[in-house]
């Protein structure tokens, strides 16, 4: 494109065009909603073309156009390239991406190993901490939900909680069973959720019978495709498994949760069927927890989890007792 062209391209609509695409969206920002002094906001609108070059009509034709506030149109303008991503992106991969991805992709590559603040500090875009966590474990579990990519593009260190590429991690959580007994809950009803929702179930089933919202099912899954926790590595019928200096007080502690973690399994495969599901009492956790930030267990034991800990015991029969509900009321 020569320097004439590029500035064609950048040329803005004429008023009378302006005033009709900002009649023709109510006077509100596209993007995030906000409206201008005509609809009873503060909003200063711009009207954005959506491509420079669009094929098969005019750069400045109304299907070319949109309405966007000023800080969603600087935004707009700021995004990073896909090309200029060290790290090959492909069409299927973006498929599951934002926008910002790309940027929050070549800060990881740039800074990396990182934590969420420092890498949300380096953004461009004003994105808070949680919401770059939440893009960072789509990026970590691309490879769990993209068919065809094979590579893990993100990670994240099990000791320091830091981000960066697979290269940069000394250990990677992925695939570790946590030690801290907050997060292995938390992985564990995690793993669960994604395993019901790629099995077919209904999503507001699965939120129900473990009274989150149904956003908190999108963002467990997301978690769940990052960090890949191996259940059949905590039991291989779903239980927990336990050490402890008396074999036997250990093994009939256990035993109840083996059960139900086994059965857990096979009412998955009902519901996906199309039988029932039912609720039962879990609290939603904070969405804004920073537990994730916690390393997923570099201890010497491994994969082992701590030892004799009734109240997590308590919280992962709820947890197991409530999915087993997944069959009873569909």
């Amino acid at each position: 494109m020569t320097g004439s062209e590029r500035e064609q391209c950048h040329e803005p609509v004429d008023q009378a065009t302006r005033a009709e695409m900002l009649e023709a969206y109510e006077y509100r920002c596209q993007a995030c909603g906000r409206c201008g002094p005509e609809a009873g906001g503060l909003a200063t609108l711009h009207v954005h073309h959506i491509e420079r070059d669009p094929d098969g009509m005019g750069e400045h034709d109304a299907a070319n156009l949109t309405v966007l506030c000023r800080a969603c149109h600087s935004w707009q303008h700021q995004q990073t390239p896909v090309d200029d991503v060290p790290i090959e992106v492909t069409e299927a991969d973006q498929t599951e991406l934002l926008r910002q991805d790309m940027e929050i992709l070549k800060t990881v590559v740039e800074i990396g190993p990182a934590t969420t603040g420092a890498i949300a500090g380096a953004l461009s875009i004003d994105l808070s901490p949680w919401a770059v966590r939440e893009r960072l474990w789509v990026l970590m579990g691309l490879d769990n939900l993209v068919a065809g990519r094979e590579t893990q593009i993100v990670d994240q260190d099990a000791k320091t909680g830091e981000w960066g590429v697979p290269e940069q991690i000394a250990l990677s959580a992925r695939g570790r069973v946590p030690s801290d007994p907050g997060e292995l809950l938390q992985r564990i009803e995690d793993e669960y959720v994604r395993r019901a929702l790629d099995r077919g179930c209904d999503r507001d089933a699965v939120a129900a019978v473990l009274d989150v919202s149904e956003r908190a099912t999108f963002y467990k899954h997301k978690r769940a495709c990052a960090f890949d926790v191996p259940l059949d590595a905590i039991d291989r019928r779903g239980g927990r498994p336990v050490e402890d200096s008396d074999d036997q007080r250990a093994g009939a502690a256990s035993e109840p949760d083996e059960r139900a973690g086994g059965d857990v399994q096979q009412q998955l495969d009902v519901v996906a069927d199309g039988a029932g599901a039912s609720t039962d009492s879990h609290g939603e956790e904070d969405c804004n927890s920073e537990s994730s930030e916690v390393g997923s267990g570099g201890g010497s034991n491994g994969g082992q989890v701590i030892t004799d800990n009734e109240a997590v015991r308590k919280e992962l029969r709820r947890a197991i007792s409530a999915l087993q509900e997944v069959d009873s009321a569909l």
